[in-house]
């Protein structure tokens, strides 16, 4: 009996430390354990951690819970997505470069900041001013753009796959009561405040304003206290601010598209099963493209809100605002001459002049 007692013991105990060594799944990222993973197949639990910068509450976070939503049910929960917002886990400064060394598998910024971050300025092409000049425009650059960003990223050998891209809105330029503008002519040194950025400062310097780059936390009281006489920003971000009671009119320069890049480290993504790397591109691609689309209607639903806050929305005419168009082109070209991206740029034009709405 004492033997038999004996032998029920061992094996409790050799099923005990099995279980301990399999687990039910990896409970952080895969790519931690520098292991490759194991067929789908076998039930394995894969965690991705995503952090990024953007409203917990904003439109951004709502289209990516949906698509996390899609891709646990795609892969019957075996595919977790760990998404934190608001900036909760660092600024864009700290995240960014995580990903690039892959302690961190996912985040979303602007093209110039994974490109500042990765020494890959190039994939900045598509906040250039008017590489698209309205919402049609911009939606269908945002179904290309993922693929353009991977054939440039490959070519670098650089160990990122942007899975899709999400619109922020179309920037436009706001000014105190007293500085309306309805051509060019009417910009003449203005200060205008703008992020920290040659492209930014470049766009309105060419339209005879003063660039004034500045925190965007400065903006309503350099607004108020005659620093600046205006700012340029998206609908979303004035909202999320609580701007739209610093500044008198809204001007639809509609010169900058804020495509923010998706990104994931190549090298974690590779390290899942082959059928989830296909959901997750999947997935993410498909609800990049209807964040884009819902994002127009969010767009206009914020310009209202703007408008009800006294704001006077200046539509220019077709001759006024080709002036700032071509007030920018040499710009545009010289940056894009610098960069070798020519070809890319063609592309991307020729798709959204084929595929715009």
């Amino acid at each position: 009996m004492k033997k038999f007692l004996a032998l029920i013991l061992a094996l409790v105990m050799i099923a005990a430390l099995t279980a301990c060594g399999s687990g039910s799944g990896n409970s952080g990222t895969p790519t931690n354990s520098g292991e490759t993973a194991e067929p789908a197949s076998t039930g394995e639990t894969y965690t991705l951690n995503f952090y990024h910068i953007f409203s917990g509450v904003g439109h951004e976070q709502e289209w990516i819970e949906k698509a996390i939503a899609e891709v646990s049910a795609q892969t019957d929960g075996h595919l977790v997505i760990n998404c934190i917002s608001d900036g909760t886990m660092g600024g864009e400064d700290e995240l960014i470069p995580q990903v690039f060394s892959g302690s961190l598998d996912m985040s979303l910024s602007g093209p110039s900041v994974w490109g500042t971050n990765g020494g890959i300025d190039e994939i900045g092409w598509s906040e250039l001013p008017y590489v698209v000049t309205n919402y049609s425009e911009m939606n269908a650059l945002g179904e290309v753009l993922p693929e353009l960003i991977n054939k440039q990223l490959e070519e670098k050998s650089v160990d990122l796959y942007c899975l899709g891209a999400m619109s922020q809105g179309i920037r436009c330029l706001l000014t105190i009561d007293g500085k309306e503008v309805h051509s060019m002519a009417d910009c003449k040194g203005l200060k205008i405040r703008v992020p920290s950025s040659d492209v930014y400062m470049s766009t309105v310097e060419a339209w005879g304003c003063s660039p004034t780059p500045m925190s965007s936390s400065q903006v309503i009281t350099s607004l108020a206290n005659g620093t600046i006489d205006g700012f340029e920003s998206d609908p979303a971000s004035i909202t999320a601010r609580g701007q739209q009671e610093s500044f008198k009119y809204y001007i639809e320069t509609n010169h900058i598209a804020s495509l923010n890049l998706l990104m994931i480290n190549k090298t974690n993504l590779e390290k899942l099963p082959a059928e989830y790397q296909q959901v997750l591109k999947d997935v993410f691609k498909q609800f990049c493209i209807d964040q884009c689309v819902d994002r127009v209607d969010a767009n206009a639903a914020e310009i209202e809100v703007i408008k009800s806050a006294g704001v006077e929305v200046i539509e220019l005419s077709p001759e006024a605002l080709q002036e700032f168009i071509d007030a920018d082109t040499a710009y545009q070209q010289e940056w894009i001459a610098q960069y070798g991206v020519e070809d890319i740029v063609a592309e991307a034009q020729a798709y959204v002049a084929a595929n715009a709405k």
